[in-house]
Parts: C-alpha cells; structure tokens; sequence
C-alpha cells in the first residue's frame, strides 16, 4: 500500500551534465496524439545556488536522465505531457514526475520547465532524445515547443524506515502535519510489517534536511531519531560518489562581446538549430 506526498514549498539546485534538442519538433505520429494531462511536480526545500552538504552519497544518489520541455507561449502544456507519455508507453518506458530543481543552474537561469520527466534508470541521453523526437517529431513545426532539453542530473535516491505499532496512522499523522512534504516535496510510503517506510527520488538534499526528516518520523513514532533507518532505496546498480564530481555550471555574465539579441541567454543557435551553450555544452 502506497501513496504520493504532497507538494513542497521550495528549490535545490544540484548537477546537471545537461544537453538540449533544438527546434520546434513536428506533429508526433497518430499513435503519439495529444490529450490533456496534468504535469505534477515534486519541489525539494534546500535552497542555494549550489550542492548542499551531502555526506550521505554512494548508491544514495543517482543519475537520471531527464526530458525538460520548453513550451512555446500559451503551448497547451497538458497536451505537450501527453505527447510523452504516450510515445513512452508506446516504447515501453516508464516516465516519472521529478522536480525542476533537479537541472543545474545555467538551464534554470534559461527557462523554469512546467513539464520534465524523468526515465527509468540506466536510460541515457540518447534514449531520451529519440523519445523526445517521437513524441514531438522533427524539428521545426510543432508549435506547442521551441525546444527540448536532456540532461543528466544527480538525484537523491533513500528510503526511510522506521518501526511502528500503527504504521496507517503513523503515515497519516505525518501526513497531516506536513513534515515530509515540507522537506521532501513528493515521496512514497509503504506499510509493512509493522514499520513504517518512505521512499523518495528528487533533488540532493543537505545532510540537516535529511536529520529533519528523520526527526520528523521519529517524533511521530515516539522513538528516538536514530531508529529512523536510513538506506539507498535500491541497493543494485552504480551509486554516485559526490567527491569525485565538478560543481553545478553557473551561468556566466553577459560580455559585451555576447549577441545580446539571442532569446536563450549566454547559448547560441548552431546552423542546424540546435540550441549551444554554456548551459547545453553536453549536447
């Protein structure tokens, strides 16, 4: 049994190697058409420009590649989602909701996404790129997108644990109180066992927002916070080790020598129309 937390209030910026697919993508194929679907997007609450203090890394965090689209004004931002999700289950793949904050600071700087989505794991970007093209078609005459970024970011990945006479109520009490969607955004709990567990992917989060979490379920539960299990919430695959990785790209300062008539910031548009950049250097 499982259900999804509510939204949060706040922002993380973490890393992102990030890449963008240019152009106004053509009319997907009929088996991709467009209906009205609501995006829902998970918010974490560490603000900053930059990586919080992580200590908690290894297979505890992730890479993810994700599909940012940047809609055209007034684009029908349901229908663009649409469009994913059927050229995903189309494909076999299974999309996830994941916050915006997830993307570095350059892209963030450029657009603020209402519709990303994240794929499985071990999906790369040109996975990605070829769902985006099914989804939207080539470039140039899909009026509801200028254009697609695909970026592979750093996501926490945890899972929290602790032991509950009355794990329904427990979920519930910390539900009402908003403790968890106050410091994670979205998560997911399961009941089991006597215990309580909560599962969360989305951005990096400090080390005293992991503690605050804990905390929380702990206070909930009437036990002390280091019987909180914290865990990877898989313990397959290739975790991240945050020492060894460059910090968030910044956007750079305009210079005077900059085409300051160009629409997506420090990036520039190459021959084929694909957007370059700082911001979009993976691509």
């Amino acid at each position: 049994m499982s259900h999804v937390g509510a939204l949060g209030a706040a922002a993380l910026l973490v890393l992102a190697l990030s890449a963008c697919t240019g152009g106004p993508p053509a009319p997907a194929p009929p088996s991709v058409a467009a209906s009205a679907a609501a995006v829902s997007l998970e918010t974490g609450t560490d603000v900053g420009n930059g990586r919080p203090a992580v200590s908690h890394d290894g297979l505890m965090v992730r890479r993810r590649t994700v599909i940012a689209v940047h809609p055209a004004p007034g684009a029908d931002l349901g229908a663009a989602r649409a469009r994913l999700e059927q050229a995903a289950t189309a494909g076999g793949v299974v999309l996830s909701d994941i916050s915006p904050d997830v993307l570095e600071p350059a892209i963030l700087e450029h657009m603020s996404p209402e519709v990303i989505v994240a794929l499985p794991p071990g999906s790369t970007s040109s996975d990605a790129e070829k769902l985006a093209g099914l989804a939207f078609g080539a470039e140039g005459s899909y009026p509801g997108v200028e254009h697609v970024h695909v970026a592979l970011v750093l996501v926490h990945d945890l899972r929290f644990t602790v032991a509950a006479a009355d794990p329904a109520a427990l979920a519930k009490s910390i539900a009402e109180e908003g403790i968890l969607s106050d410091a994670l955004g979205n998560y997911a709990t399961v009941l089991d066992n006597g215990a309580l567990t909560v599962s969360y992917t989305g951005p990096l989060l400090s080390d005293a927002l992991v503690e605050s979490v804990r905390n929380g379920m702990a206070r909930g539960a009437g036990v002390d916070p280091a019987n909180v299990a914290l865990a990877p919430r898989s313990d397959t695959g290739e975790g991240v080790d945050l020492s060894l990785e460059p910090g968030p790209a910044l956007e750079p300062a305009p210079s005077p020598e900059d085409n300051g008539g160009q629409s997506h910031g420090a990036g520039q548009d190459d021959p084929a129309g694909h957007h370059t950049g700082s911001d979009d250097s993976g691509h």
